[in-house]
């Protein structure tokens, strides 16, 4: 591999990205780079670690491989290296069609690619492995190396493969660089990530480690009780931070990070009934959405989005001004990462932390989620000897049958791998599951190892939450290494926060309480089979007296009670708005006693026809089992399909969109079943919209509903 000298770095920065000077820590790292061939880098979120890849991409010979969880950052960065910097780049990743990563791989083998994203779930195939070692590689790239790290705050089981691929692409080219970066190592995670990465090559690490500190950020928080008060707090945040907006002549926006996908949807919907614009982003949006969503934020046309981690990592988007926490994050290093994304262009930014103690519930549920017991490697062991009556099973079979939480299944499959008792092999084209006959059993321990650091994690963020600190920032930089860490000088503990209007405090908080009563509940659109947006109409989760009162009846009252038709009526006409209806279709249900009534009054108040009987069991009792009784979703998914058929009035289906409702949805794979029998077998083109009187989520891992 060809060297390099200091002048070639700064002429590609000039020439190449524009910049006519590096920032504090980049040339050091690209000196290292080329000089050590080894390199862990540890920077600050949001000090430009990127070019650290980008621009020696460009002085290589051969191609930069990215492996990276954050597909944000992925679609981003194709766009900023293709049209600002004229770099040929591509990524291969699950959020796109199959095409598309077709084109990728075709891309990249033809050598018309100087980087290519991959997603490290990708190196779980043994075909996308294959293909990337026949890869002429320079440069390998870890984005978010902590997470390779049992000491690590967000460990990902997928990630291990990782190690074995530096090891493979190492082999197969001696002269191959690694590149590993973080903005969320401490002591013992950067050792830890220095001796997975190095195996047994002779090649030292280099590590190059910055302060922590982040001089334009002023930290707050603020602590509530109960949901209606966090809404409440947090539109006047809300209110506070846009008003600095409007006032600044620079502009900017904002991310309101929250914990789960509900809670983005409820925080979006809130701030829209105050009038605020605002969009939700998370993981269970559909492709094209979310790529229309990032795009519209990036270019500030949309100024304000709730969402999950999803969004906001590795984004080039430097006028961020303030970041709200609506839920607490797991760790104090996973809150660094995300507040980080404020402030990126060095001007003033704000970070804001609603806490409620009841917050630690749902950490304390993705801690269980993600840790896998004796009984489930058990579980997954047998289940992968015994097979399916084909052979080895795939991992959708796999899920299905062993009926574990996803995330826990993950975890246990890629460890089983990883130790030796499961191995993969291709079967015609399909990726299957083998069992190695072992008399051992499988080590947790370093499972048992991440269980306790995600629990003093989440104590020290819980602290931190309760305001048991002398400096907000300081806090943060110590417990990613900065021991020496001084007072900021600007967080709330040090110098106050800016005031906020708590005299509309209480009737915000009662508007609140009211809203979560009657808010419309959007059941997302559908790709395959394509289904609009739909509604519903009471809120599982949140246990209110309608939603109890529904499912106590369902199964042998007459009537609905009167407030439900007055839901109903307001649901209709937001429907009615985008569509226009030509019928009522009626799910089956053998249980459901008011269905023939619901379906009447939906029909009358659209005037359209009721179709009881377009779609019917295909097979008399006892059908389905009930989907509440059933563990995980993919076991969900099997257990409808195929279970219904078109009925006597498949020949008078009306023109216009149809109204598919059900009484209540969970994974909606009831619906997406009538849907996609309705698209292939029915052949019809009108819009289907999902229609139903109350959502529930279903336990993943265990029957019954949260």
């Amino acid at each position: 591999m060809a060297t390099f000298a200091a002048s070639d770095l700064e002429l590609v920065l000039r020439e190449r990205f524009g910049f006519s000077r590096f920032r504090p820590g980049q040339r050091e790292a690209l000196e290292l780079l080329l000089e050590r061939r080894r390199l862990l880098c540890i920077q600050p979120t949001g000090h430009g670690k990127s070019l650290l890849y980008q621009l020696p991409a460009l002085l290589f010979e051969g191609m930069t491989v990215v492996i990276s969880p954050l597909l944000a950052l992925m679609r981003d960065q194709i766009t900023q290296l293709g049209e600002r910097f004229g770099i040929a780049a591509a990524s291969i990743n699950s959020d796109q069609l199959e095409h598309e990563n077709a084109e990728a791989v075709e891309a990249a083998r033809a050598g018309r690619l100087r980087i290519l994203f991959v997603a490290p779930e990708r190196l779980d195939s043994l075909a996308d492995f294959e293909f990337l070692l026949a890869l002429d590689v320079s440069l390998l790239v870890v984005d978010e190396a902590h997470c390779i790290s049992t000491w690590g705050h967000d460990f990902r089981p997928a990630y291990r493969r990782i190690v074995d691929a530096v090891a493979a692409f190492s082999e197969r080219r001696p002269d191959l660089r690694v590149l590993a970066l973080t903005a969320t190592a401490n002591a013992r995670t950067e050792a830890d990530i220095v001796t997975l990465l190095s195996g047994t090559s002779a090649l030292e690490f280099a590590v190059q480690r910055q302060g922590m500190d982040r001089p334009n950020l002023a930290l707050e928080r603020h602590e509530v009780r109960g949901l209606p008060a966090k809404l409440a707090t947090l539109a006047l945040v809300v209110r506070r931070e846009l008003a600095a907006l409007r006032a600044s002549e620079a502009g900017g926006s904002g991310i309101l990070y929250c914990a789960s996908r509900d809670q983005t949807e409820l925080v979006a919907g809130f701030l829209r009934e105050l009038d605020i614009d605002i969009a939700a982003y998370h993981a269970g949006l559909e492709p094209d959405q979310k790529r229309s969503l990032q795009l519209a934020f990036t270019r500030g046309e949309l100024p304000l989005v709730a969402a999950t981690n999803a969004l906001g990592m590795g984004i080039d988007k430097s006028d961020i001004r303030f970041i709200v926490h609506v839920d607490i994050p797991g760790s104090i290093t996973a809150y660094y990462q995300e507040v980080g994304r404020a402030g990126r262009d060095g001007e003033a930014a704000r970070g804001i932390l609603l806490f409620d103690a009841q917050d630690r519930e749902i950490q304390d549920h993705f801690i269980r989620s993600a840790q896998p017991t004796p009984e489930d490697f058990a579980l997954v062991r047998r289940v992968v000897a015994e097979g399916g009556e084909a052979g080895p099973l795939k991992l959708g079979e796999l899920k299905s049958r062993a009926g574990l939480h996803p995330t826990r299944l993950t975890v246990v499959l890629a460890e089983l791998i990883e130790q030796g008792f499961v191995r993969k092999q291709l079967v015609k084209r399909a990726q299957v599951y083998v069992a190695v006959e072992r008399d051992d059993r499988p080590s947790l321990l370093r499972y048992e190892r991440q269980l306790d650091v995600r629990t003093r994690e989440l104590e020290a963020m819980l602290a931190y939450g309760r305001g048991e600190h002398d400096c907000a920032m300081a806090t943060l930089r110590r417990a990613l290494g900065d021991e020496a860490a001084a007072r900021c000088g600007r967080c709330d503990r040090c110098s106050g926060a800016p005031p906020l209007d708590d005299g509309e405090f209480a009737g915000l908080a009662a508007r609140a309480s009211a809203w979560l009563e009657t808010r419309p509940l959007v059941l997302a659109a559908t790709r395959y089979p394509k289904m609009s947006d739909g509604l519903a109409l009471l809120d599982g989760p949140q246990r209110g007296p309608s939603f109890a009162r529904f499912m106590r009846g369902r199964t042998s009252a007459s009537e609905l009670e009167p407030r439900l038709y007055d839901l109903l009526a307001l649901a209709l006409e937001r429907l009615r708005a985008d569509h226009e209806f030509g019928g009522v279709v009626m799910l089956p249900s053998r249980t459901w006693a008011q269905r023939e009534l619901v379906g009447r009054a939906l029909a009358e108040r659209l005037g359209v026809p009721l179709l009881l009987e377009l779609v019917v069991y295909r097979d008399a009792e006892p059908g389905p089992a009930r989907q509440g009784t059933l563990v995980n979703n993919d076991q969900r998914k099997d257990n409808v399909r195929d279970a219904f058929e078109l009925g006597p009035q498949r020949r008078s289906v009306p023109r216009g969109a149809l109204l598919l409702v059900d009484d209540y949805v969970g994974s909606l794979a009831t619906m997406r079943e009538v849907g996609t029998l309705l698209r292939k077998v029915a052949k019809l083109d009108n819009a289907l919209v999902p229609f139903a009187i109350a959502r529930v989520r279903w336990k993943l891992g265990s029957a019954g509903m949260i």
